[in-house]
This record gives structure tokens, sequence and C-alpha cells, in this order.
């Protein structure tokens, strides 16, 4: 069941990512050079006010360096490159494991 969530999540990552890369694309053709779409804005633009919750939110929990390493790192990457990769992730890690010929022992 975990595994079947895994592949699901990461395989609706991965067309979101698919999504954000053509529309970064189609941006880019139209303005001539390269746009691309980092997580902070699609954020912003999807659901602004849980972007402005989070900094207080973590400051108040006690985990501010989360938030200025971190957060702000991640927030920074293009939208395309963060559902492609993360989503590739979760499928590797929900694949189902073939059996390897001449090994004892389960899995």
């Amino acid at each position: 069941m975990i595994r079947f969530v895994l592949r699901l999540v990461g395989f609706i990552l991965v067309a979101l990512g698919f999504i954000a890369l053509v529309i970064d694309g189609t941006k880019s053709i139209a303005g001539g050079r390269l746009i691309y779409t980092v997580i902070g804005e699609t954020w912003r633009t999807l659901h602004s006010d849980s972007l402005q919750a989070v900094q207080p939110a973590l400051e108040k929990a006690g985990l501010a360096w989360l938030w200025d390493p971190v957060m702000l790192t991640v927030l920074i990457l293009p939208t395309a490159l963060a559902g492609l990769g993360l989503g590739a992730l979760l499928m590797i890690a929900g694949r189902k494991y073939e059996p390897q010929i001449g090994v004892i022992g389960r899995r």
C-alpha cells in the first residue's frame, strides 16, 4: 500500500513538473530567452496566505534556522526541476523489486 502511494504521488509530481516545464518552455520561446518559474512564485500564485504563514510558524516552533538557509534555497528552485526530481525519487522509492536469481532471502 505504501509503495502504491509513493508511486501515485511521484507520478502526480512528475506530471505537474512536466506541465510546469511546458509552460516555462512556452514562455521562453515567446520571450526569446530562458524563463523559468521558481517554487516561491508558484506557491504565491496558488496560495499566498500559507506562504506568508510559514516563516512565523517556523520561528514560533523554534526552527528559525530552517527558514533562512533551507526554505529560502528551496523557494528559488525551478518548479519543473523540483517536481520532476522529487517525483522521480518517489517513483523509484515505491518501485517493486525484481527477484534476483540465486539470492536467498526476502525483501
